[in-house]
């Protein structure tokens, strides 16, 4: 059997990111994203790292706030129905970040090309778009076998680490997600790292008999740390929905203020005390 993956959230972030890594996040919008791993990542001041995620929110948000983050991939980010992502949007408008333009297929395909091990992706779809015009890193050819079809080369995305929040993990390294998985499984099995934090630490056993089993498999992942609630404000299916009350709070803050508040020297329990407390885990519970 393999040996215990369990670490603190400190010992994960302190010892497999590092500044300049292209760092992969999981989840999709305000759905289980790993929030108290990026909150860690800003506590200890990290630098310089590319943000790869298949559509961001309030973490991406945070990371740039922070004075994180040098470039993002993604199809999108912003707040959904609250706005726009205003340390994302500022950082752009001043020319703090670089960000490559990508659709949901180039940022699968580009993941999926680091998995086969290949240097690109065939796509047709962008091809009349004016993704040409905003990527110089893609290449329109024709079919070398033959067919005449017109298709457009994407390139490979390669993360150093995956950050991914689960509802259920083994010490061993396998996570299992109820629900959505989206582009999880395809970044733990391609970063050089995988940190995963999840609701609860069940048994091997437990995960085997799980629905979807363990689409995180332990050969990939090199920590496991124990943070329930750690995808708040964002949810995590099946334990607790999303927070709207949470994510205007931080819209409404100065960043630097809200960093103090919720960010610095706080630990998940003293986070959710000052989020609000038994009060505001019994607003978000399903």
């Amino acid at each position: 059997m393999g040996t215990s993956k369990l670490m603190s959230l400190e010992e994960a972030i302190s010892t497999f990111v590092q500044d300049g890594d292209v760092v992969g996040i999981g989840g999709l919008s305000f759905w289980r994203k790993p929030v108290s791993a990026c909150r860690e990542i800003i506590r200890q001041g990290k630098k310089n790292l590319t943000i790869c995620t298949f559509v961001g929110g309030i973490e991406v948000d945070m990371l740039i706030g922070g004075g994180c983050v040098s470039e993002v991939k993604a199809s999108f980010v912003g707040m959904e129905v609250f706005g726009m992502a205003p340390n994302y949007r500022k950082a752009i408008e001043a020319g703090q970040i670089k960000v490559s333009e990508e659709s949901e297929a180039s940022i699968a395909l580009g993941l999926k090309c680091s998995y086969l091990k290949v240097p690109f992706m065939p796509l047709k779809g962008i091809i009349g778009t004016d993704f040409p015009k905003v990527r110089d890193d893609i290449k329109q050819f024709e079919d070398p076998l033959g067919s005449g079809t017109q298709l457009m080369a994407l390139p490979k995305i390669d993360l150093d680490v995956a950050l991914l929040h689960v509802p259920y993990a083994d010490e061993l390294g396998n996570g299992n997600i109820a629900g959505a998985v989206w582009l999880d499984d395809d970044m733990a099995k391609i970063a050089k790292k995988t940190i995963i934090t999840c609701e609860k630490l069940v048994e091997l056993e437990d995960i085997k008999h799980l629905p979807g089993k363990a689409q995180l498999p332990m050969q990939t992942t090199q920590a496991v740390v124990k943070v329930p609630f750690g995808s708040h404000p964002t949810s995590c299916y099946p334990n607790y929905t999303f927070d709207p009350k949470h994510i205007q709070t931080y819209l409404k803050m100065n960043f630097n203020d809200y960093k103090q508040k919720f960010i610095s020297k706080k630990s998940q329990a003293q986070y959710l005390e000052e989020a609000g407390g038994v009060q505001t885990i019994l607003n978000v519970l399903l």
